[in-house]
């Protein structure tokens, strides 16, 4: 089974995050091919990109089965970033409207590929949750760049250090979702999105998009270098591991 669903019809290019069974937990698989699926949109010349989730969840972050069977985490870990950090550089610097479609959970680097994207729907029972901290391990995935910039340091620092569940309707005060609709509503709400999107010109996009990056997300590219160094750092400790069994005791 394909980890990443691919399809294009007029102009809208859909890549669907498919591991159900995990709701979307990103392993090595599915990053390289989430990238592949990436490039595959700008080769079409996709004006407008969605990545969203299969089985009613749009991504539990990062896979911690793989992490936990791994013989050598720290370098699994750095790799997993490096590929998630190609798809979300891709995301801000493509010439395409991306939008980012979340329902279930949106947990860990789901997060940050969620809000990498440049519009934000939701379906209303859909909970964030920043859980890095659970684990022992720093954000990723532009986590800590792009939740900051967006709501502030101080309440950035709270949903790190407590770990806390956000609902929806505190997502949209807070700026991290654009449009939240009932579930049984969610797909024809989308279509007319995607068709408001598509009504005005899109030669804009990309020098909208460069400003965008120019006015909120200067120094990206290094900050997704540090974040890669201390997660991959923080994964090679003695107490990421036994956070690790910890975790799976617990379920």
């Amino acid at each position: 089974m394909a980890v990443i669903l691919e399809s294009y019809q007029d102009g809208v290019y859909t890549i669907t995050l498919n591991r159900p069974d995990k709701k979307n937990a990103m392993n090595s698989e599915f990053l390289v091919s989430l990238y592949t699926a990436l490039q595959n949109a700008e080769k079409e010349s996709a004006q407008i990109i969605i990545i969203r989730g299969s089985g009613k969840a749009f991504c539990a972050g990062g896979d911690i089965l793989e992490f936990k069977n791994s013989k050598d985490t720290e370098t699994l870990i750095d790799s997993m970033a490096e590929s998630l950090h190609k798809s979300i550089r891709m995301i801000r610097n493509i010439g395409a409207i991306v939008v980012s479609v979340l329902e279930g959970v949106a947990v860990g680097a789901g997060i940050g590929l969620a809000l990498a994207c440049d519009i934000t729907v939701a379906s209303k029972n859909t909970v964030m949750n920043m859980g890095y901290r659970r684990i022992g391990l720093t954000p990723d995935g532009g986590g800590s760049i792009f939740l900051p910039r967006l709501i502030g340091a101080k309440r950035f620092n709270e949903l790190y250090l407590f770990s806390r569940n956000i609902n929806m309707i505190e997502a949209k005060e807070l700026g991290l979702v654009n449009f939240i609709f009932e579930e049984e509503e969610l797909e024809e709400k989308l279509k007319q999105i995607i068709k408001d999107l598509k009504a005005l010109p899109m030669e804009t996009i990309p020098y909208f998009k460069n400003l965008v990056n120019y006015s909120s997300y200067l120094g990206l590219d290094q900050h997704l270098d540090k974040e890669r160094f201390y997660v991959s750092e923080l994964a090679c400790k003695e107490q990421f591991k036994e956070r690790l069994e910890e975790f799976f005791k617990k379920k």
